[in-house]
């Protein structure tokens, strides 16, 4: 029987960019510590700070596989991180140069990976996330996490990527479309965050774009 699918529309703090403030795969998530739920979508959840902030959402990007982080996560930080990825059998690499916001350089499901093509050295990210990586740009963006967020059943991507969804289908193995967020936010990473077993988006994203959403990610 298939599980109930999950939706969460929350404000934290003041703040409907949730997903600046956490990260889901299928296997695990990531929260700022200013979230009330203890777990989201159906998975293990740990709730940090990563380089002292809350920004959880922005610093780090990752499938079932593996987590990436930038290279100036604190050793605490990591430590923690770490600890609670092996009890998963989760890999945690870090990426070296000056790439502070990975959340918004890498969009990425258990198929495969988009890079943005500021990043170099794919190596660290093709070994971590265990899938093929493409370095290219969706929706003439750079920023390709901030444009588009793949889950193992659909993506999502900003409305500038209309006629890539083919290309991001072939690259993710799913289907997917476009939509917004947060009353029309073309930055789809920021408003949502989302797996398999359903997603949370905040308190501004209207019933339209809770319906493009669910569609787009295979979830209806």
């Amino acid at each position: 029987m298939q599980s109930k699918m999950q939706v969460i529309q929350t404000r934290v703090q003041g703040e409907d960019f949730v997903g600046l403030l956490g990260f889901s795969t299928d296997r695990y998530a990531i929260l700022s510590p200013n979230f009330k739920e203890s777990e989201i979508l159906g998975v293990p959840t740990l709730k940090t700070r990563l380089y002292g902030t809350n920004l959880v959402g922005i610093f780090c990007a990752g499938n079932s596989n593996g987590l990436i982080l930038p290279y100036f996560i604190s050793e605490t930080e990591m430590n923690a991180i770490r600890a609670f990825m092996r009890k998963l059998d989760v890999s945690v690499g870090k990426i070296e140069g000056s790439y502070t916001a990975i959340g918004n350089l890498v969009a990425a499901n258990d198929r495969a990976a988009i890079v943005s093509p500021d990043i170099q050295e794919l190596r660290a990210i093709q070994d971590t996330l265990g899938v093929e990586v493409v370095r290219s740009k969706v929706g003439g963006n750079s920023e390709v996490g901030e444009c588009v967020v793949a889950t193992n059943k659909g993506f999502l991507a900003s409305p500038s990527a209309q006629n890539e969804i083919d290309r991001l289908a072939e690259i993710f193995k799913v289907k997917g479309s476009v939509g917004t967020v947060n009353r029309g936010v073309n930055f789809i990473k920021s408003g949502l965050v989302a797996n398999i077993n359903g997603y949370m988006t905040g308190l501004m994203t209207t019933p339209i774009e809770l319906g493009r959403i669910e569609d787009s990610l295979g979830l209806v």
